[in-house]
């Protein structure tokens, strides 16, 4: 089921704050949050997103084209994630045309999160897989973000692990 739009920055405001606080173990394995500079108004933002881990060297999200926030990395930007409870450096890249990379991370994204199909424009039943044609739609609709840690700034190690075969999503 997917939220109301009207309750996105209200349901934001609260993520934010659990995962800065010590019961963000309740979220911390899915959820992260993005701290990042907005290209046009060099103010701080965050963004709350899910994720899913890419081995040990990265973790990605899937958003939808329509939202504002991807279209700062599409030139790769140092960001900041709480992640796990620590605040980490990475380096954010948006890849709205890698259809390929794309359809891999929606798989395992559903795959591990099959009530978020909604938030792909997937519509789906309880127990439904998602078709063919909804996979390549919601390809055609979303947008692969990236995020590679800092050398210098590895990832929590009490992450969940990637639950499926690691490959470049």
């Amino acid at each position: 089921m997917r939220l109301p739009e009207p309750l996105f920055p209200i349901v934001n405001r609260v993520m934010k704050a659990l995962l800065r606080s010590p019961l963000h173990g309740l979220m911390s394995g899915n959820i992260m949050v993005i701290y990042y500079t907005g290209r046009k108004t060099g103010k701080l933002r965050s963004t709350p997103v899910r994720y899913l881990r890419e081995g040990d060297a990265a973790v990605f999200c899937l958003t939808g084209a329509e939202t504002g926030w991807w279209h700062n990395f599409m030139v790769p930007a140092t960001v900041h994630l709480q992640l796990g409870g620590r605040r980490v450096t990475a380096t954010a890249h948006a890849l709205p045309d890698d259809a390929d990379a794309k359809e891999t991370a929606l798989r395992r994204m559903l795959a591990r999160f099959p009530g978020d199909a909604a938030y792909h424009g997937i519509a789906l039943e309880r127990g439904q897989v998602a078709t063919e044609q909804q996979i390549h739609a919601a390809v055609a609709r979303d947008v692969l973000v990236r995020f590679a840690f800092a050398p210098s700034h590895p990832p929590p190690s009490h992450l969940p692990p990637s639950h499926l075969p690691s490959s470049r999503p």
